[in-house]
């Protein structure tokens, strides 16, 4: 049995894979015994004669599909043939350095538990001069992984709260159980983009999102080939797929990832340790005690955003609740109001209950405008009594929050007449 098996899914790319499979023939050192297994995606081209040339020299075999059914399920059916105890998942477009077998073979003998990500280096022109797998090719290449230009710093990576951002599938090896345990790639994702981060968050999750699970070796390297694209049709498809991943994974963890990689890296740690504060913090007025002050809710129903919301809601078809649970090393953070599966209209107002206060400037401004798509007012509830709470860096002048926000919307601010400090930002449009 190999050591290794090399994942490819290809369609139409014939010439690519070409250079691809000449890469993985010409490795040094040999890495050990390992197998290439390429999936033809429902191409009807030169595919299975390209596979024929390098059998030869390659340990590689096809496992064909009829028809076209995208990345995600042809991922799925080259694991499924895989024999291997580990996979590393390539594209047809990637021509893998010298070295790179043997830096995911040496990765797994000391971390056989764990996934690595290889860098991957945009190749340009010069890169189809000579031997298709050259070492210059980094030399002549556009330089260094582009993520290491969002956010991703080789030295916290291990340890960050959501390396899953980073799950790029053109260059990653895990174990071969782990992808069975996740579920794989989901086949939904049949148009382009999206489908790996998607995979990586559900991986990230199902191994117990320990630290140190996802590792990066920019040494472990892979050239992508220059080839077609048009981005105008690929990025339209991408926004499709990113509001099925958001719908599907309803958590502050991908609420935000429309803004790329380097919000997420930024902003989540911060998020998570501010909810945690939020959570165990005295002062918070109780979801029932607040909403027993506000107008009774009105068709077409009302939406409530907050800890603790099960069994203190008025009861009633009216009233609909995004109860966010704390956050915690081994769950997912709920959602927070920055992107919610409602259409337009929805509700006739949205209440939030103290969580806005643990964002950033620029995102209390996207929860406002999404909650006043969703409905006409949107209710920002303040516990005033919360300990600690500048040092846990919650918004603490709720009068500044209405003269930020008044440019955009009417504002105005309500303290009903309890003595537990609470008090109502409303905003209307």
């Amino acid at each position: 049995m190999p050591s290794l098996s090399v994942v490819i899914p290809v369609y139409r790319q014939p010439r690519c894979l070409d250079l691809t499979l000449t890469s993985l023939a010409t490795q040094q050192p040999p890495p050990g015994d390992f197998e290439v297994v390429v999936v033809d995606d429902g191409s009807g081209d030169e595919t299975e004669s390209v596979i024929a040339s390098h059998q030869g020299s390659l340990p590689v075999r096809l496992v064909k599909q009829s028809v076209n059914r995208g990345r995600a399920a042809a991922r799925n059916a080259g694991a499924a043939a895989a024999s291997a105890d580990r996979l590393l998942l390539m594209d047809a477009d990637s021509c893998a350095d010298p070295g790179l077998l043997d830096a995911h073979a040496r990765f797994a003998q000391s971390f056989p538990d764990r996934v690595l990500l290889g860098a991957r280096v945009e190749s340009s022109w010069l890169s189809l001069s000579g031997q298709p797998a050259a070492p210059a090719m980094a030399a002549r290449g556009y330089g260094r992984d582009t993520r290491l230009k969002m956010g991703l710093d080789q030295q916290t990576f291990p340890a960050s709260g959501a390396p899953w951002i980073f799950g790029y599938s053109h260059n990653m090896s895990l174990p071969a159980a782990d992808f069975r345990a996740c579920g794989g790639f989901d086949e939904n994702f049949t148009a382009w983009g999206h489908e790996d981060i998607e995979f990586a968050y559900r991986l990230y999750a199902t191994a117990g999102r320990r630290p140190g699970y996802f590792q990066f070796d920019p040494q472990a390297v892979c050239y992508h080939v220059p080839h077609f694209r048009n981005f105008m049709h690929n990025w339209t498809q991408a926004e499709r797929m990113l509001s099925y991943l958001t719908t599907k994974h309803a958590s502050l963890e991908v609420e935000f990832i429309d803004e790329g990689p380097f919000s997420v890296c930024d902003l989540l740690p911060a998020y998570l340790d501010r909810l945690a504060r939020l959570a165990a913090t005295e002062g918070l007025v109780g979801a029932g005690q607040a909403i027993a002050t506000l107008p009774a809710a009105a068709e077409p129903g009302r939406l409530v955003i907050g800890f603790g919301l099960a069994g203190h809601l008025p009861d009633g078809d009216l009233i609909q609740a995004i109860d966010h649970q704390p956050p915690g090393p081994t769950t997912a953070p709920g959602l927070i109001g920055l992107r919610l599966p409602y259409p337009e209209d929805r509700f006739a107002d949205v209440v939030n209950l103290d969580l806005w206060r643990v964002l950033s400037p620029d995102h209390l401004s996207r929860l406002v405008i999404e909650g006043l798509r969703l409905s006409r007012v949107v209710h920002l509830g303040y516990s005033g009594k919360v300990t600690e709470a500048a040092s846990a860096e919650l918004i603490a002048d709720p009068g500044y929050v209405c003269d930020m926000l008044s440019r955009y919307c009417e504002m105005s601010l309500h303290e009903p007449a309890t003595d537990d400090g609470l008090l109502w930002i409303r905003a209307e449009r």
